[in-house]
């Protein structure tokens, strides 16, 4: 399911499979109108990741002191803590946008896409990542 979701969302963007074991493509945004900062306080700090693995994919989502973490390998699974009970409500990867929107419009709060933080090693892949993400 995780292999399956990652390989197939390279593949979507026009990225080709990178010939590294383990590539990764991580997403930061944030609700700030500057590009979403590497270090933040979940605390405090209104967050939403992407993390797409060449194991598993995952999402974390982060406001007002609560957070939830979910990763999927073969399964959907709580990393830590789901405050906000997102385990059920997880979506197929490329249906992650559905997620998004629906928690801005339940948490009234915008994520300032084409300020993502995005981190990657795979090369040239990043403006590919950037327009997936500012489409979500």
């Amino acid at each position: 399911m995780g292999i399956r979701a990652a390989a197939g969302w390279l593949a979507d963007r026009g990225i080709q499979s990178p010939t590294l074991k383990r590539w990764h493509v991580e997403i930061s945004l944030a609700t700030v109108d500057v590009p979403a900062p590497v270090n933040y306080d979940d605390r405090v700090d209104t967050r939403f990741h992407i993390d797409i693995y060449s194991e598993e994919w995952g999402f974390f989502f982060a406001h007002r002191g609560k957070a939830s973490w979910i990763r999927i390998t073969d399964i959907p699974f709580v990393h830590g803590r789901d405050d906000f009970r997102l385990l059920a409500q997880t979506p197929a990867l490329p249906d992650i946008g559905a997620l998004l929107r629906t928690l801005e419009t339940t948490h009234q709060l915008q994520f300032h896409r084409k300020f993502a933080l995005v981190r990657t090693n795979v090369a040239g892949a990043e403006s590919a990542v950037r327009r997936w993400v500012e489409s979500l």
